[in-house]
């Protein structure tokens, strides 16, 4: 009997190698001159000058630097211009040293992830201090989501199609229906507007000169939170309209089987019926849903984090793409394929618990 668990692990190994290999294509084939870039970031009178102008001798160390004068990859066709050309392999290239590192650099495998061509600063050490805010609005909205729409859907399944049903019905498609980036505008408008309630600030984490250094932790804690409101409620309400519909719709689809029939004939009561019987068989599309939260979390929200200026992963892709500092930029893109196959790795072993009629062995001899 082959192990379920190990089959996963073993489609989940090549999708890696994969995405490491087209993150590095893409690191490669983007638009710009690395070493430009560099240069009009440490020399910025070099920014509209003719980079044939620059010195040469510079370009050349921040080249070797990078590895850029090194062949591309393994193998590369010859420039003889024979009828067939011939291979050319090469045990120094660009993507051995990207991915295992070199004497100056460890490689992504142990995370080194490069240098920002903008600030000249470690990716990893850009990513660490960004992330924290992206899986801090993610997973509190999520919780707060999960927190309302499971109780809420569970209690609209019991009584479907009355008008309690039909009025959360017509207001969930229509929260649905909204852009993020509107209700998130329209909050602001109405709670952040001088000229109507004015009460919460319109963007930011904190006051823009920072807090007073004599203010203690919980003082400062306790004047972030109007900061953090009209984000968080932009963030649930992304998921809580998906969520509340899904897990209705799953609990009556449920309770309409053959065996909650059963039950109902042996006296147990609606409740029993509805956490005993109906909630553990609903929880796969639960499961499915949440393996979706990590990639989020790491990736952040381009559109919510650019409205409010939050410094999160978001924010800093936005700022990125548009600097064109593609090593943050890809590694962004690494981190967050990587997390996905994760979370879908952890939603399949999660099925497996929730499940029993899901098992981790082929039972086919």
């Amino acid at each position: 009997m082959r192990s379920y668990l190990l089959k996963r692990i073993l489609i989940f190994i090549p999708g890696i190698l994969f995405l490491v290999l087209l993150s590095f294509v893409l690191l490669k084939n983007a638009p710009g001159d690395p070493v430009e870039q560099i240069l009009s970031g440490q020399h910025p009178e070099m920014s509209s000058s003719n980079p044939a102008n620059d010195d040469a001798t510079l370009r050349a160390e921040i080249e070797h630097r990078l590895g850029l004068d090194l062949p591309l990859f393994y193998f590369n066709f010859s420039d003889d211009t024979s009828f067939l050309p011939h291979l050319e392999f090469h045990t120094k290239n660009q993507f051995s040293r990207w991915l295992f590192g070199s004497s100056d650099s460890n490689g992504i495998i142990r995370g080194d992830f490069g240098f920002s061509y903008q600030t000249n600063v470690p990716v990893i050490n850009i990513i660490s201090s960004k992330i924290g805010w992206s899986l801090f609005f993610t997973l509190i909205s999520i919780l707060i989501a999960y927190l309302i729409s499971v109780p809420l859907g569970l209690n609209l399944a019991l009584d479907p199609g009355s008008k309690k049903d039909r009025a959360y019905s017509l207001l969930f498609t229509i929260l649905f229906s909204l852009p993020g980036f509107w209700v998130a505008m329209f909050l602001m408008f109405i709670f952040c507007n001088p000229e109507m309630m004015n009460l919460l600030p319109s963007s930011g984490v904190m006051p823009t000169g920072g807090f007073d250094e004599s203010l203690s932790i919980s003082e400062k804690f306790i004047r972030t939170i109007p900061y953090l409101i009209i984000p968080t409620i932009t963030y649930t309400y992304s998921s809580f309209a998906f969520l509340t519909g899904n897990v209705k719709n799953s609990i009556a689809q449920i309770l309409q089987s053959d065996y909650i029939r059963t039950a109902r004939a042996k006296g147990l009561n609606d409740k029993g019926i509805l956490y005993k019987h109906a909630l553990p068989n609903a929880l796969l599309p639960l499961i499915t849903i949440f393996s979706h939260v990590f990639p989020y979390a790491i990736g952040g929200s381009v559109v919510f984090e650019t409205i409010f200026n939050i410094p999160g992963m978001g924010l800093t892709i936005f700022q990125s793409i548009g600097s064109q500092d593609y090593p943050v930029v890809i590694t962004i893109f690494l981190f967050t394929g990587m997390i996905t196959m994760v979370g879908f790795l952890l939603s399949d072993i999660l099925y497996a618990i929730a499940d029993p009629r899901i098992s981790f062995q082929n039972t086919e001899q």
